[in-house]
């Protein structure tokens, strides 16, 4: 059973969770005007750090503690407050390592499960002395690349290092006691979603061999398998047959026409989505079954991915670096969470809810992009980071097809925004999550 909760409510919610973020934005405009480029670096770490208990839908009060912490450290480190008072400087990696480990361990657990209490200490704590150790280390970088002022040495080091570890520690106990059961799993009684995998390709038969053999190696078999060959003067129609996929001709060239060729054609409770080049392990199929069982209100589903053709030791770096970004600033734009053409998934009910609506006959516009414009923010869509696929990086490579990416997402921006602006986008996503909570 739900409530409505009352209009003085909604604005609690508003202003204690996001008048913090309107100061980081300030912040960045300020040292912009009076201090170099080092200040706004700072401050738009600090705003970029601050949305993300926005995007992962933490609780009000988390989420004004990370953001107020988060923001006084920037301050503190920008007026050399940490030279003025010796001890602040421990204080704050107490207090922000924590909350780090804290907001680590929250992603864990939603990609794949809460622990028990002694789990999540454990966790809480090994997740925090790592984000110390990185912290130390962005830290030495920053002394040696960008300004020599930034404080470092043995003794500051170690101290950091123990006040972040303490500050985890007491993290994972805060967790540890309020840790929940287990994540909900659909029970035995509880029948998975069948699964439809779309795979839309254009003259890309080698990689949909690749594609389609690790499909057919699924632990939980889709109920079908649609190639839509988009024009393809190759063999991409024969491979997807081969392999025993039914295959869509779309003529119209472009990737929305030949997505949304797939996906009418589809006939799963499900439509998954790969493209030519993903690399699904074998429980991709399954995992996204379960997902979407265990929660029925979850419309949609996106994942990671790691670049399997990249240059060793850059492979897992430069994938987090580039889906971190989209994602982020996907999320400032949508008001919700993006979803990634290689690798999501979506009920059919919300595809049929919007499938006259999205863009089909643009092939300068992100087909993914635009879905997720078009399914929320009324429908909520998850990241699931465990989830994943390999991937080619060949679409990063070259300054001109960078830039045809950028130019893509600009217009589907452009295109989206006309219809509603991102301030009406995160108006509606307030509504929806300070107007109506579980009573």
């Amino acid at each position: 059973m739900r409530s409505t909760t009352t209009a003085g409510g909604w604005w609690q919610h508003l202003v204690l969770g996001d008048a913090v973020r309107l100061l980081a934005l300030i912040s960045v405009v300020v040292a912009a005007v009076r201090w170099d480029g080092i200040a706004v670096a700072l401050f738009a770490l600090v705003l970029g750090a601050v949305m993300v208990p926005r995007a992962v839908g933490a609780g009000t009060a988390f989420d004004v503690a990370w953001c107020t912490s988060l923001l006084f450290a920037g301050w503190a480190a920008q007026l050399e407050w940490y030279r003025a008072v010796p001890w602040l400087d421990l204080a704050v990696h107490l207090v922000c390592t924590g909350l780090v480990a804290a907001m680590a361990y929250r992603l864990l657990a939603r990609a794949d499960g809460p622990r028990s209490g002694v789990g999540a200490l454990v966790v809480t704590t090994a997740l925090g002395a790592l984000a110390a150790v990185l912290w130390e280390l962005g830290e030495g970088a920053g002394h040696l690349l960008l300004d020599d002022e930034i404080g470092v040495g043995y003794t500051d080091t170690l101290g950091d290092l123990a006040v972040g570890l303490l500050g985890s520690m007491v993290a994972g106990v805060v967790l540890a006691v309020r840790a929940p059961g287990a994540r909900a799993e659909p029970t035995a009684d509880v029948a998975l979603p069948t699964i439809s995998v779309v795979v839309p390709a254009r003259d890309d038969a080698e990689a949909l061999d690749r594609c389609l053999a690790l499909l057919a190696q699924q632990d939980l078999a889709p109920v079908e398998v649609i190639v839509v060959d988009n024009a393809s003067s190759d063999g991409t129609a024969d491979v997807a047959r081969r392999w025993g996929a039914e295959v869509v001709r779309e003529t119209t060239v472009g990737i929305p026409a030949a997505a949304a060729a797939g996906y009418d054609a589809a006939r799963g409770d499900v439509i998954a989505r790969l493209d030519a080049d993903s690399r699904p392990g074998r429980d991709w199929v399954s995992t996204a079954a379960r997902r979407l069982a265990a929660d029925p209100g979850l419309e949609a589903v996106t994942g990671s991915g790691v670049f399997h053709d990249a240059p060793r030791g850059t492979r897992t770096a430069v994938a987090f670096g580039y889906l971190g970004t989209y994602y982020v600033l996907g999320h400032l734009a949508l008001g919700h969470t993006a979803l990634w053409g290689s690798c999501m998934a979506f009920r059919r009910e919300a595809w049929s809810a919007v499938r006259h609506d999205v863009v089909r006959r643009d092939p300068e516009v992100h087909d993914d992009l635009d879905l997720a414009f078009r399914l929320g923010p009324s429908r909520r869509v998850a990241l699931v980071p465990s989830w994943r696929v390999g991937v080619s990086v060949r679409s990063l490579r070259g300054r001109s097809q960078r830039r045809r990416r950028m130019n893509r997402a600009w217009r589907t921006l452009r295109v989206n925004w006309a219809v509603a602006p991102p301030w009406i986008r995160w108006r509606d996503r307030w509504m929806r999550d300070g107007g109506a909570q579980p009573s």
